[in-house]
């Protein structure tokens, strides 16, 4: 039988891309299935959305009707529009595009091979001929097929421990389509894990959309510490990031065994979201910013080296020139290792979409472009302490006579990287090196001699 070719066009953060590669295992996983580079030798186009913020939905619908277009030239046989927006807008994309083979929500694995493997003008499922298939959010975590389609360099890849969130920040709509925290079972996830590090992977990315509430729901605890101590113990693994965790949750308990596990990097990703405790409270993110100083005192007592990352949202409805120069002063004070500033969005169905005064969008770009600003010479002065230190590096690409690599420091396409000379080390290799230069992103670095 000859096997379907199919193009995968995946929208959004790395959790996305891990839902992505999961409905590529079940497309590929018997062999009916090929992958294909680009979609332009395409049977089937799989288009996975995402409805997080504006620019996001906007980007989907593009990719939707881009294809669809190329469906009605004949140049593909079936569209499949899969993921966040079809969860969040079912009934309305499945009016807007009638021609849409189907849509499926973000459980999706364990449908889309009946849809893309049925033959053409069978019913999908026995009495129904909608090409609507999102069906409502269980309780439980979705069943995943037994092999991811990876997306990423072999060496690195991301680990989703849970899904949805049981958090209520006023500016977020990814319960309403994520739903509620599901945790997958620590065992499925150590199985996971072992499979990823025998197909090639030596960093695991832990993604959620709250790692740090991993387990409350199974286990009636928070688990992280030990899914992290179980992790710890896989052979080959080198490297355990962890992004995405709340900072109420982040427990002393927690800290001390990222501090105490070797293969745990000392990185970590705390989305503080304001530095100006009204603008806090406005959010419901549940801290102040008293506690995130105790909080970084905390990480860095336990680990020196630790690299924090951290995201900042300005123009949230009340946002005014004091809030953001509290901002500002948090900012300088606290000096974090990698920053990102997102502009607010206003997403219907969020309580922030209701809240007034709204800030002009031309003021909240002059803010997001005024922190950036601010960051940039904190960058560089964490990254010029490391001149002539020496470390070990992952290359992940080849620049002429320059290797391009990452540190303990830097998560894979977010932060910065280390240019290294002096070495003929390929894609996947490690090499210890000695820092020659820093820039406010990336290291420069020179084989070491030791």
């Amino acid at each position: 039988m000859e096997k379907v070719r199919i193009g995968l066009v995946s929208l959004g953060c790395p959790k996305n891309l891990v839902d992505s590669e999961e409905l590529l295992g079940a497309l590929t996983e018997n062999g009916r299935g090929q992958l294909v580079d680009g979609d332009a030798a395409a049977d089937v186009v799989v288009v996975n959305t995402c409805a997080f913020i504006e620019s996001a939905k906007k980007e989907s619908l593009a990719a939707i009707r881009e294809a669809l277009g190329r469906k009605e030239r004949g140049e593909i046989s079936k569209v499949v529009v899969a993921g966040c927006l079809a969860q969040r807008y079912s009934s309305t994309l499945a009016q807007e595009f009638p021609n849409a083979d189907a849509l499926l929500g973000i459980q999706s694995a364990s449908q889309i091979a009946d849809v893309v493997f049925k033959e053409r003008g069978a019913r999908l499922l026995p009495m129904l001929d909608t090409n609507n298939l999102v069906q409502p959010l269980t309780e439980k975590y979705p069943l995943i097929p037994p092999s991811r389609v990876r997306a990423t360099a072999p060496w690195t890849a991301y680990l989703k421990i849970s899904e949805g969130c049981d958090h209520a920040c006023t500016f977020c709509s990814i319960p309403s389509f994520r739903g509620k925290h599901r945790s997958k079972p620590l065992e499925r996830i150590v199985t996971e894990a072992k499979r990823l590090v025998d197909s090639g992977a030596v960093e695991l990315n832990l993604i959620a959309q709250d790692t740090t509430a991993y387990g409350m729901d199974l286990y009636k605890e928070l688990a992280l510490p030990r899914l992290l101590t179980e992790l710890g113990k896989i052979e080959g693994l080198k490297w355990v990031r962890l992004l995405y965790c709340y900072p109420t949750m982040m427990t002393d308990r927690l800290i001390q065994t990222m501090a105490d596990t070797p293969n745990v990097a000392h990185y970590v990703d705390i989305p503080l979201q304001h530095g100006d405790d009204q603008m806090l409270k406005r959010m419901k993110r549940g801290g102040s910013v008293s506690s995130y100083y105790r909080l970084l005192e905390r990480l860095r007592g336990a680990m020196p080296d630790i690299a924090v990352r951290t995201t900042f949202l300005v123009g949230f409805p009340g946002e005014d020139a004091s809030a953001f120069e509290n901002l500002s002063r948090f900012v300088r004070e606290a000096r974090f290792d990698r920053l990102g500033v997102f502009e607010y969005s206003p997403e219907e169905g969020t309580p922030g979409f209701e809240l007034r005064p709204r800030v002009p969008e031309r003021i909240a770009r002059q803010r997001r472009r005024a922190l950036m600003a601010l960051q940039q010479p904190l960058s560089l002065a964490a990254n010029q302490a490391l001149v002539g230190r020496e470390l070990a590096v992952l290359v992940e690409g080849i620049d002429g006579d320059v290797r391009i690599a990452r540190s303990w420091r830097d998560a894979p396409e977010i932060d910065g990287t280390v240019r290294v000379v002096g070495t003929s080390a390929q894609p996947g290799d490690w090499v210890r090196v000695r820092i020659t230069q820093a820039e406010p992103y990336d290291l420069f670095a020179e084989v070491s001699g030791g």
